[in-house]
């Protein structure tokens, strides 16, 4: 039947147009069965009940050439449309409890017919022993698979074409018609899995190489970004998006605009000291902008003079990529004490110098990423240092030449935003917990410059105490790392004088600030390329997006059948094509590949035809990716101009 089937589609060469394929009618002569006139029914034959009616309730043949009776004891017995081969090329089963029934209406004597053969079917059948319960061999036909009802009745044809398991897309529509039959009972015992959340880790890295790939071949992984970064980028957003109900935290459902308060501490750890204050950190939600910000609470702090708050007002104005902005700072009541809580900008998994390169477990990760590299020296790498100078120095002139002190120039002040990337945190804060009428910003200035200093000698010789050594520590730096930065730092921590300027320190390392430049923009160019990889993932959300406005919509232009007639029954069928494909077994074909490979298609239009079949299975259209297209861009035009 599938032969008789393809032979009426007719693919034209050159035209545009879908061309509708119908299913034959039962009329329609078909080269299989041949005119019953050729042999004459004897009389015995025609009182002899067809053994296919008691087996299968029907026979496909009868009005083809079948010589044998087809009404039973209780009258005629018509094939149902939907249960016929001649509509289904898949074989349909019914309960046992319905079947049963109807083998029972049936007498004991026509067990006995024989099995017809028709001519156009050259394979000799041997005629089964005569038993005397039929209901029992019916039984056995449904309780085997259906792998086995096809070896039964493979001989009839119900199934006269192999089946391609690996190509998803078959080359003609011979071979696509019969795999894109669905079948409920397929369906019945299609697994069910419980869904999981995204495990960022987890995503399977690309196989080492065997060979050198050919100048024409690239990897599946230089498609999509790499591991670490994407990683890294997850880990951010997930860390953002993280939050607890308030009441299980014992913190308060709102501080003056911000909201959805969550502790960035340990929940039960001891609060941090902030300049000898007692603090804890929270990220909330601000609900002027929805955006996320860092919330730093000084525990039990009663503000005298509200002059204090004009230093925040100074530094709200810098804006500096090595300075974490601070937006505002204001007093509440709202924890149960006096609480002076200071607003940063929130970036998300960053870690202070201190815990990085002074905590034993910083300490062992950074020797496994130099052990990594190929570096067995525990010293941090010199290009290392000079960037971290590089950007202390930065934030340090902008600050200065504000008329400002940065006053917290310390390991555990400074933040690593990123990869080699830091940023001067808690600005202000010391100038409002210790405010002064009259303050000497001269000499505040000295002091961020031989804070600096210190600064410099304790990542170098990857030790806190180093600066109390002095000697010592100047040596080491003298044997491992190169004379400018020893000079560098003799001249920050030497005694304050008038000519002692962050000027001066930038002069100092002006050729390596030329390098660090030079890394800076190649970083920027490697992810500016990653950035335009994943651009053109929205091309695709935008066809999802039109194909969701346009498919099952229940009503448009008080036309309730709107999206089932016309271009949009194209685009459904379409649909259908792309997300609800069955294999062999009838289980849902979950294929990416095949997905991503019909949208890309679709984006671009191209002109290579498919077959789309109707859920019912008695039509199909054969049409291209550039008409599936025009029809989604015709459907949402109508949709936006309100229009029919």
């Amino acid at each position: 039947m599938q032969k008789s089937l393809a032979s009426q589609i007719i693919i034209p060469p050159q035209s545009p147009s879908a061309i509708p394929i119908v299913a034959p009618s039962e009329a329609s002569p078909t080269p299989e069965a041949k005119p019953s006139s050729s042999k004459p029914v004897s009389k015995g034959n025609a009182k002899r009940l067809c053994r296919n009616v008691i087996i299968h309730g029907f026979c496909k043949y009868e009005g083809k050439g079948c010589e044998f009776n087809h009404e039973s004891s209780n009258g005629s017995v018509k094939p149902s449309p939907q249960g016929s081969p001649e509509n289904n090329s898949k074989v349909r089963i019914q309960s046992p409890r319905s079947n049963s029934g109807m083998v029972s209406s049936v007498s004991a004597e026509s067990v006995n017919a024989p099995v017809f053969v028709p001519k156009s079917i050259g394979v000799p059948v041997t005629t089964p022993p005569n038993d005397d319960s039929s209901d029992t061999q019916t039984t056995n036909y449904l309780d085997e698979g259906v792998d086995a009802l096809e070896k039964k009745f493979g001989h009839v044809g119900l199934h006269n074409h192999e089946e391609s398991v690996g190509s998803q897309q078959p080359e003609s529509p011979n071979q696509m018609m019969p795999m894109m039959q669905p079948d409920a009972y397929y369906y019945m015992g299609a697994p069910v899995f419980a869904r999981q959340p995204l495990q960022y880790h987890l995503y399977t890295s690309g196989l080492v190489p065997v060979a050198e790939p050919l100048s024409h071949q690239r990897a599946i992984q230089s498609f999509f970004m790499p591991d670490k970064l994407r990683e890294s980028l997850t880990q951010r957003n997930e860390a953002t998006l993280l939050s607890a109900p308030a009441r299980e935290l014992g913190l308060p459902q709102e501080v003056h605009v911000y909201h959805s308060l969550y502790p960035l501490e340990e929940h039960n750890s001891q609060s941090s000291q902030y300049f000898g204050h007692s603090s804890r950190i929270y990220k909330a939600v601000s609900s002027v902008d929805g955006r996320t910000y860092t919330l730093v609470r000084i525990e039990g702090f009663r503000l005298v003079n509200e002059l204090a708050m004009a230093s925040v007002e100074y530094w709200r104005r810098i804006r500096h990529c090595n300075i974490v902005s601070i937006h505002e700072a204001f007093t509440t009541q709202t924890f149960g004490d006096s609480s002076l809580v200071f607003v940063y900008d929130y970036h998300p998994c960053s870690a202070t110098l201190q815990s990085l390169y002074f905590t034993p477990q910083g300490q062992a990760m950074m020797q496994a990423e130099l052990q990594a590299t190929g570096i067995n020296s525990l010293l941090i790498p010199e290009t290392t240092l000079w960037s971290y100078i590089t950007q202390v120095a930065s934030a340090i002139k902008a600050a200065h030449t504000a008329g400002l002190a940065v006053r917290s120039i310390d390991p555990s002040k400074i933040l690593s935003t990123g990869k080699h990337r830091i940023r001067i945190n808690c600005v202000a804060m010391l100038d409002v917990l210790q405010f002064e009428t009259e303050q000497n910003i001269a000499l505040q200035q000295q002091e961020d410059l031989l804070a600096f200093g210190k600064l410099i000698v304790s990542l170098a010789c990857n030790s806190t105490q180093s600066i109390h050594t002095l000697p010592q520590s100047v040596e080491l730096l003298s044997r491992y790392y190169s004379p400018d930065l020893k000079d560098v730092v003799l001249y920050l921590l030497s005694k304050p004088m008038a000519t002692k300027t962050v000027d001066e320190v930038i002069r100092m390392i002006g050729p390596r600030i030329l390098h660090e430049i030079n890394s800076s923009q190649s970083y920027a160019d490697v992810l500016e390329t990653e950035l335009r990889r994943e651009l053109e993932n929205g091309r695709l959300v935008r066809l999802l997006s039109k194909m969701g406005f346009i498919n099952e919509r229940p009503e448009f232009d008080m036309d309730p059948s709107w999206s089932e007639t016309g271009d949009r029954y194209i685009i459904k069928l379409f649909r259908d094509y792309v997300f609800h494909q069955v294999d062999e077994n009838g289980l849902p074909v979950v294929n990416m590949v095949h997905v991503l490979s019909c949208l890309n298609k679709l984006d671009a239009g191209v002109d290579e035809r498919i077959v789309l079949m109707s859920r019912d299975e008695e039509s199909c259209l054969i049409v291209s990716y550039k008409e599936v297209k025009n029809c989604i861009l015709s459907a949402f035009k109508d949709l936006t101009s309100g229009r029919k």
